[in-house]
């Protein structure tokens, strides 16, 4: 970091003195009966206490996030139980719940402020492009488990909700700036404007690059992540059933990487491979009374690109409305109902002969209908949810996805719940319509032929059908003073995965020359279709504990196996082992945050995760720590070190494109932050 650097952070500090600051709320700052209240809407669909939620639940507060010295979802995420996030390079992520992670993390759904941004495209998030100014994200509401019921297709193992605040709680200017130890800078500006009784107005830019990965020598940077976002919101100055939200975003995102490729006359090569990710969308939203209940519109446009260069380039445009209404009260029962419709235009323009899609464009329909019944067998003891999802898809019919919830609340400390859910994931446009050429097989010596290329393609008689997943939980939680307990049981039974397996009609040999060297070498087929299954199960433990006053301990613990059903095919097999082994069986944190007084905080995080059999990943251990200090009231200067005692290790292998291995190193930066 050069001093010049170090001069543009500090100086303001010295010279602005005027401006107020708000702090963020902390959960160390809550009474029980604050903790007890706190809200979280994934889960019902609507604000309720969190002791009252029967699910897999962890809320990151706004302090959380700022404590944890994460500049980005993913690394907000670590410390959640069940959830494991490996870094694969620049900016890329595996983000899984229960493990089932990857490059695109397709058995989860990711919402920012009701907006999904999963993409049909590979079926899952684009993390390189998920790029929020983290100092205005409210909360994170982290479900583990089935949460299609309310949400839709998608939410198989788990919903992330990522709540902004409102522009009414932004007034004012904020600028944050950062630095690492490499020289890679950021910039986040925002600014709030009081409306007045029109509500408020918020806007915001943020840019920068990140620090890139290193090879297993120790040397050179193998990736790069740069990019920017910029947007708005707008909020009405009314509340709960007279509210209304305005918002809207754009962003530009370019990463490179190496992958690393077998040709057809054997030779391993790495070869660059450049992504460009641009998204915009507008959102709304309105609230309001409605036969006495509570009545809500939402409606959004997004449209996503993704360029990868030479071999092609995607546009996804969605167009989506939804619909929900909670009824009054009648007797015992809550009711809440809804209704939903998306149309998704997706285009593949495919620039390498490997590659080709059929067909190119597709017009995609979603119909959807929720309804969800909180009936109180008990006041305050006993509580049964039902509910379900029933939705129409075009591209994979009719999936019912049902719920049914039991808790028990025998006092204000403990509470105990079960369930049973069933979730779907929707094929992606690549898995549903793409033939790929992707790499070569030698044949044992003695073979008439030396070698076959390999390539898959949609199975001939594949109807295209949802993965199912149907999930039992058990958990309990425990209030603790101003902290808490949980444990969870967790068994799922995953069917119609979508996998590959040797096409028995054998080699084919192509009645033209194939794109690349030699040209001539017969073709093997792998198809595609809903023909496996599988079953995960184990525990996930989280401890939040006020030692004292100044003093917190967090601890996630998480315990799991999954075991997927095998084949006398030999790919469906490898398909199967690499499914099992592409997330450790256990991981878990400890966090301790201290207040040393003075506006000064300490956080140290460690961190275990065990072996990842996909990629040959060794099991590592990384500390991370964090000094923040309050030089005044309108600045924040934080010193954060990753990896702390490890100067290099490998998290995740790429299982998606076969990427070169790239490790994480030692690396630390100072980031300033001014509000007035």
């Amino acid at each position: 970091m050069t001093s010049r650097f170090a001069l543009l952070l500090v100086a303001p500090a010295l010279c602005w003195g005027t401006a107020a600051h708000a702090d963020d709320p902390s959960l160390a700052d809550l009474s029980l009966e604050e903790l007890v209240r706190l809200d979280v809407s994934a889960v019902s669909r609507k604000a309720q206490k969190l002791s009252d939620t029967p699910a897999a639940v962890t809320v990151l507060s706004a302090a959380d996030i700022r404590r944890s010295g994460a500049r980005s979802v993913p690394e907000a995420l670590r410390e959640v139980p069940g959830v494991i996030v490996s870094q694969i390079g620049s900016g890329r992520w595996s983000v899984g719940v229960r493990g089932w992670g990857g490059r695109f993390s397709n058995k989860l759904l990711v919402q920012i402020d009701g907006r999904s941004v999963y993409s049909p495209l590979f079926s899952g998030v684009f993390w390189e492009a998920l790029d929020v100014v983290l100092a205005d994200v409210e909360r994170i509401e982290v479900i583990r488990g089935p949460g299609a019921s309310l949400w839709g297709a998608n939410a198989v193992n788990g919903v992330i909700n990522i709540v902004t605040r409102k522009a009414t709680a932004t007034v004012g200017t904020l600028v944050s700036a950062d630095v690492d130890n490499g020289g890679h800078a950021s910039l986040a500006v925002r600014q709030g404007v009081d409306l007045g009784n029109a509500g408020a107005l918020r806007v915001f830019a943020k840019g920068g690059e990140l620090g890139g990965s290193r090879t297993r020598e120790g040397g050179g940077e193998p990736d790069y992540n740069r990019g920017w976002v910029a947007g708005f919101r707008m909020d009405g100055a009314g509340s709960g059933v007279d509210a209304w939200t305005l918002q809207g975003s754009s962003n530009r995102r370019t990463s490179g990487e190496n992958i690393t490729t077998n040709s057809l006359t054997g030779e391993q090569a790495a070869l660059p491979l450049d992504f460009v990710f641009e998204s915009t969308n507008l959102l709304g939203r309105y609230n309001w009374g409605l036969a006495g209940g509570e009545a809500s519109v939402q409606a959004y446009v997004d449209q996503q690109l993704a360029n990868v260069g030479t071999y092609g380039k995607g546009t996804v445009n969605t167009a989506d409305l939804d619909f929900q209404h909670r009824l009054v009260p009648y007797g015992v029962h809550e009711i809440m109902w809804g209704l939903g419709g998306r149309l998704v235009q997706t285009e593949i323009v495919a620039a390498s002969p490997v590659l080709s899609i059929s067909p190119p464009r597709r017009n995609s329909r979603v119909f959807s209908a929720f309804v969800q019944d909180e009936i109180t067998l008990v006041p305050q003891t006993w509580k049964l949810t039902l509910g379900g999802r029933f939705e129409y898809s075009s591209l994979s019919r009719f999936e019912p996805q049902p719920t049914a919830r039991l808790m028990w609340t025998p006092n204000m400390e403990d509470s105990l719940w079960a369930s049973w859910s069933r979730a779907a994931r929707t094929p992606s446009i690549g898995e549903s319509d793409a033939t790929i050429l992707f790499g070569s097989q030698p044949l044992p010596p003695g073979s008439p032929i030396p070698m076959v290329a390999l390539a898959s393609r949609p199975g001939a008689s594949w109807s295209r059908r949802a993965e199912r997943v149907d999930t039992v939980e058990l958990g309990y939680r425990r209030n603790l003073g101003n902290g808490s307990l949980e444990a969870v049981l967790f068994h799922s039974d995953y069917h119609r995965l979508i996998s590959e397996q040797t096409d028995p009609n054998g080699l084919v040999f192509p009645t033209s020359p194939l794109p690349v060297e030699p040209f001539t070498v017969p073709i093997q087929y792998l198809q595609r279709g809903n023909q496996s299954a599988a079953r995960s199960y184990g525990v996930e433990l989280g401890v939040d504990l006020p030692v004292t006053s100044a003093l917190r301990l967090q601890a996630s613990y998480t315990l799991m196996d999954t075991r997927v059903r095998r084949s006398a095919d030999a790919v469906a097999n490898a398909t199967a082992r690499e499914r099992e082994e592409s997330a450790p069986q256990h991981w878990g944190s400890l966090r301790m945050a201290m207040n040393l007084g003075r506006g000064q905080e300490i956080d140290v995080a460690a961190r275990r995760v065990g072996t990842i059999g996909t990629g040959d990943v060794p099991a590592y251990t990384a500390v991370d720590f964090r000094y923040a200090w309050r030089v005044s009231r309108y600045f924040d200067l934080y010193f954060v070190a990753l990896n702390l005692f490890d100067p290099l290790h490998l998290e995740y292998v790429s299982n998606f494109f076969p990427g070169q291995p790239v490790y994480q190193p030692r690396t630390a930066f100072l980031q300033g932050v001014w509000r007035f």
